[in-house]
């Protein structure tokens, strides 16, 4: 029976209600969907203190039997696993709050089972037998008995099985010593880790080339016999190389992208370099990032990148072949140029010759469609082809027949037909060897 005492203890703690959450719905993200929702906001039929068991730790005796045995209660128990197959089910796949949906509930259940375990012989909660051991410094202090007892082994085994125990390396060596000298068998790895660790992706590589150093190695040698940089390679890879001379064998280097390599003499200059090779002035700044503008740190810097420098651009000189567009008309409905009209076929009457592009009518064909295909104004094309009336313009197109499609600007301009002087003039146009070459009379016309 439960004592005065300690019913207002219990009172005081909130451990007489029997029914708690931890989800409300409201709380929740609605995409986890109304079933997943609806799982992690059930209720749990326990007391509130069960709450405190989301927090991961080794669980102890509560030094209070009465308080347990409030805790440890079959209606509990079922509404933990209820709660937890359920939401298992119901959301399955998602995640909550970058986590597990089931982690709270797990610790939970992990750590109402671990709390309630009891002894088959005495019917005593576990967890009180074991706050009873004699203090010892290390596992392979204590006594056989205790060592071997049935509560001692059945706990390490029962945080095994579970992904929501502490059971870690430390308990492991445990549970191990514990079956070897005690002549138990069963598992003692450690669980699947309840959240998972997101691997640490490759880092990028530009080039996509990779190369793995060997004992003997300097940032030259390696830019020597990959075609690269000395200086590139150091700068992209300097958390892996803090000296160019000294290098770790086994480091997994980018290498950058190839250019054609020059080894660099003590004598040499960014100008005599680029005199030897033909290169412009101040092309081989371009080449080598690294290099200042006045190209005064050429030898010093390669005394520690290395002497390997590119004289070529990374990756190579473009030597595109692609074709230069080619020009197209206008698409104000206007051509530049007159061609002829298509060979045989008739022209409708009184339409334009001075025209760029023709088009020959189909029985298919509307207005519409065809100054649509030809990028021409319907005025337009009405007014170079008056055969077409205005009101009616798809009816008056003949099959068969050619229309111009495409007026020159200057389609409606009427040339002169006999020649004119326009004007004389002299003029100096230009000078050469002291000499003035003169533009005499002429004359400009048309015919």
């Amino acid at each position: 029976m439960i004592s005065v005492v300690s019913l207002c203890l219990l009172l005081q703690l909130g451990l007489t209600t029997a029914q708690f959450a931890i989800y409300e719905p409201d709380w929740l993200d609605s995409t986890l969907g109304d079933a997943c929702i609806n799982a992690l906001s059930a209720d749990f039929n326990c007391v509130d203190y069960v709450q405190t068991f989301m927090q991961l730790r080794y669980r102890t005796s509560l030094e209070n039997v009465t308080l347990t045995d409030m805790i440890c209660t079959s209606d509990c128990s079922a509404s933990l696993k209820n709660w937890f197959d359920s939401v298992t089910a119901n959301c399955a796949g998602k995640t909550l709050n970058d986590g597990n949906p089931t982690a709270f509930g797990g610790y939970m259940w992990a750590g109402f089972n671990e709390t309630c375990v009891k002894d088959p012989k005495t019917k005593q909660y576990c967890n009180d037998i074991m706050f009873n051991f004699t203090d010892v410094p290390n596992i392979k202090s204590m006594p056989r008995e205790e060592l071997c007892h049935t509560c001692h082994i059945r706990r390490l085994a029962m945080m095994q099985s579970s992904q929501y125990s502490i059971y870690d390396d430390f308990f492991k060596e445990q549970l191990e010593y514990v079956y070897t000298q005690c002549g138990g068998t069963g598992p003692t790895t450690i669980p699947t880790a309840l959240v998972t660790t997101i691997p640490t992706p490759t880092p990028y590589c530009v080039s996509g080339k990779r190369y793995t150093t060997l004992q003997t190695d300097t940032c030259e040698s390696i830019a020597n016999s990959n075609s690269v940089s000395s200086a590139s390679l150091y700068m992209g890879n300097q958390a892996l190389l803090p000296s160019c001379l000294t290098i770790s064998p086994g480091i997994s280097l980018c290498l950058p992208i190839t250019c054609q390599t020059y080894y660099l003499q003590p004598s040499d200059t960014c100008i005599s370099i680029e005199m030897a090779l033909g290169l412009d002035f101040d092309q081989l700044l371009s080449y080598n990032s690294w290099l200042n503008p006045t190209c005064s740190n050429l030898q010093p810097a390669t005394d520690f990148y290395g002497k390997i420098i590119c004289v070529s651009p990374q990756g190579g000189t473009f030597t595109g072949t692609a074709t230069p567009p080619v020009p197209t008309e206008p698409s104000d409905g206007y051509t530049r140029v007159s061609i002829p009209p298509p060979a045989d076929i008739p022209i409708a009457a009184g339409t334009t010759l001075n025209c760029g592009k023709w088009h020959v009518v189909l029985t298919s064909d509307t207005c519409t469609t065809i100054c649509v295909q030809s990028s021409i104004e319907v005025s337009l094309f009405r007014l170079v082809n008056p055969s077409l009336a205005s009101d009616t313009c798809t009816l008056s197109l003949v099959p068969g027949t050619a229309l111009c499609a495409g007026p020159t600007y200057s389609w409606n301009i009427t040339a002169p037909v006999t020649s004119t002087v326009l004007e004389s003039i002299s003029t100096v146009v230009g000078v050469r060897r002291g000499e003035a070459t003169m533009v005499m009379r002429g004359e400009v016309g048309c015919l």
